[in-house]
């Protein structure tokens, strides 16, 4: 049963109609999903439009933060607004009663500031954000999955009544990167491969854990730091040209992997709202995440109001989240981004 937000058409809608007008601007919506994989479980449907624009002015907040992450002397390369809804659901979504032994029903709907920072030497970027968002019935995410049911003529979902429950989430991240220039390499034809090593720190009553990774990219004309892939897992990303032929002189392509060891202290759509009787399940304090994918631009369909549009897959295979007496299973999902950038 595919299991995608009605917001989706509006979404596109606002992605397809905008102009962006700065180097490092970019407007594009995700859409993540497990249906790719014939799973229909635990991390079911994401969707997010994300609206950046090149540099601009240093918030009173981040300037603190950055004495803390040395980016004091690191120029704002761009900030972006994030709107999005994610959506949690155990394997059995015909089942009305408590599942004590799956994973939650649980929704989030959120907005979200990131501010990316790039060192003069450009061999590191600091991105810092902060999220605010609602649980429980606020967020939308039963009255998203019920309407697309009906549109579907999928029988509805009988389990909402057991989600996390309702409040107010407020996260609080930081991510820094370093390039990693022993393993990086130039070609011939102007290919490069560039590596960067990344840690981050997220504190807040949605998710707090730390997470060390690395990221690689395979392209042209690429930043000393290979940046986040645009998406809801990673928001921020060092805006390049992606100058690498690909099938046809028309399309542009380049390819990008990553690995991330997350420590866990605090999941809310695991764990339930701190000191409230919500269901949970007996989350693992360390997760593992690989992501594979490729963006393919298209130089051709620029025009002196945007930027070439783009379309980007990611899949995304994260170990087990939670210990269970019934069988608990790694998770596969994919994501489609489209937009454009200037």
């Amino acid at each position: 049963m595919r299991r995608c937000s009605p917001i989706v058409p509006f979404l596109l809608a606002l992605c397809a109609g905008s102009s962006i007008a700065h180097a490092s601007s970019g407007k594009y919506v995700t859409s993540e999903n497990d249906r790719y994989y014939d799973t229909d479980r635990y991390y079911t449907n994401g969707i997010q439009l994300t609206l950046s624009d090149a540099g601009g002015d240093r918030p009173g907040w981040a300037r603190r933060a950055c004495a803390l992450f040395r980016c004091a002397d690191a120029p704002l390369q761009s900030n972006a607004h994030h709107l999005g809804q994610l959506m949690y659901t155990p394997m059995n979504i015909q089942e009305s009663h408590p599942q004590p032994f799956d994973r939650p029903w649980a929704g989030l709907l959120y907005y979200e500031r990131s501010y990316t920072f790039e060192a003069p030497d450009q061999m590191s970027l600091t991105t810092l954000a902060w999220l605010v968002g609602v649980t429980g019935s606020a967020s939308l995410a039963e009255q998203s999955q019920r309407v697309v049911h009906k549109l579907m003529d999928i029988p509805p979902p009988q389990g909402w009544d057991n989600q996390v429950g309702g409040s107010l989430g407020l996260m609080g991240t930081a991510e820094k990167r370093w390039a990693l220039r022993a393993l990086g390499a130039d070609f011939g034809n102007g290919m490069q491969v560039r590596t960067a090593a990344y840690g981050r720190v997220a504190l807040g009553n949605v998710m707090t854990h730390a997470a060390a990774g690395i990221a690689i990219a395979l392209g042209k004309d690429l930043p000393s730091v290979v940046g986040s892939p645009t998406g809801i897992q990673n928001k921020a990303r060092r805006a390049a040209p992606l100058d690498v032929v690909c099938l046809f002189k028309w399309l542009r392509c380049t390819t990008f992997a990553s690995a991330e060891l997350r420590a866990v202290a605090y999941n809310v759509f695991l764990d339930g709202r701190l000191g409230r009787d919500d269901p949970e399940v007996d989350s693992r304090p360390l997760v593992g995440e690989t992501a594979v994918g490729m963006r393919i631009d298209l130089p051709r369909t620029r025009t002196s109001s945007h930027g070439p549009w783009f379309v980007q897959v990611k899949v995304t295979r994260r170990s087990k989240e939670f210990r269970s007496e019934r069988p608990v299973f790694s998770h596969t999902f994919g994501a489609i981004t489209a937009g454009v950038d200037w």
